[in-house]
């Protein structure tokens, strides 16, 4: 307990020392579980201006340098992303005893906290700006791996996917992998799997996910297994819904028979997402792979 004590002391002197090296002032504590520690600070020159700083201590153990990998892959893939729908990192620096990166402050919090006030139309936007973002992703070969309503931020009526930490950025569009994580993967078929998988394809799993949770006005993560998704889908939902059609392609138990986030895109065009569909493409930094 003691040792945790002091790292934790130990961390408290390093967010006040990223701070004065950026002038900022220390704000709201808004996620600790050592070796991570995320918190809200202001501009000393102008306090309207928030941000947010996420650290990560190096420690020793393997634990903590499990933690620092994380750090360096999710650095590494949004250097190389920019999209409306994905958050930002304003830069990053290396510290003797830690690793942080300072990103946009966003108020509204995440998709989780406004599910139960979730409504069609907000539903219906919300999901097309998420198949852009996961458009975009994939296109560059990038697998989020972690993909959930905890992850996704709002802001400004818009959504934008976070914490990129156990992301992989692939060789080729059709890379399969053997290591399974993130949250949603043990919901799904994947993790019974006994053979390489694709990961990009365990990502659209998640966004149907994401999707049912929007729906429903619910967090599935607080239940064990798909069974009760699919069973509520079929229950609530009629059986010429696209909803329906979606999750049902979404949640399809054999990765391979899954839909693509181009075969979903497609498909949405022809239907009543249409319209939220051709509005984004008019925007070419948003659907511009499609």
């Amino acid at each position: 307990m003691y040792h945790l004590e002091r790292k934790t002391m130990e961390l408290q002197n390093y967010q006040k020392e990223i701070c004065q090296v950026h002038h900022f002032e220390v704000g709201t504590l808004l996620h600790y579980n050592y070796p991570i520690k995320v918190f809200q600070v202001r501009s000393k020159q102008d306090h309207n201006v928030k941000k947010v700083i996420k650290a990560y201590y190096k420690g020793k153990t393997f634990d903590d340098n499990k933690i620092v990998k994380h750090f360096l892959s999710e650095v590494a893939v949004l250097a190389t992303i920019h999209h409306p729908f994905i958050m930002s990192m304003d830069f990053m620096g290396s510290f003797p005893r830690y690793f942080a990166y300072v990103m946009p402050f966003y108020e509204d919090g995440t998709l989780t906290k406004v599910l139960p006030s979730m409504h069609q139309e907000m539903s219906d936007e919300y999901f097309v700006q998420l198949c852009a973002a996961v458009n975009y992703l994939h296109y560059k070969k990038v697998a989020h791996r972690d993909l959930k309503t905890d992850n996704i931020l709002i802001t400004e009526k818009k959504v934008l996917i976070a914490d990129f930490g156990l992301s992989d950025i692939l060789p080729t569009e059709d890379t399969m992998v053997t290591k399974r994580k993130g949250t949603v993967v043990y919901m799904s078929p994947e993790q019974f799997l006994k053979r390489p998988f694709d990961p990009f394809k365990c990502d659209m799993f998640a966004l149907g996910v994401v999707y049912w949770c929007m729906i429903f006005k619910v967090n599935v993560l607080n239940q064990d297994t798909m069974a009760p998704m699919m069973e509520t889908v079929r229950t609530n939902l009629s059986p010429t819904s696209i909803d329906r059609l979606i999750l049902t392609n979404l949640l399809e138990y054999q990765p391979e028979e899954r839909l693509s986030i181009f075969e979903l895109i497609f498909l949405m065009e022809e239907s009543c997402f249409s319209h939220r569909i051709a509005k984004l493409k008019g925007n070419v930094q948003v659907l511009s792979p499609l």
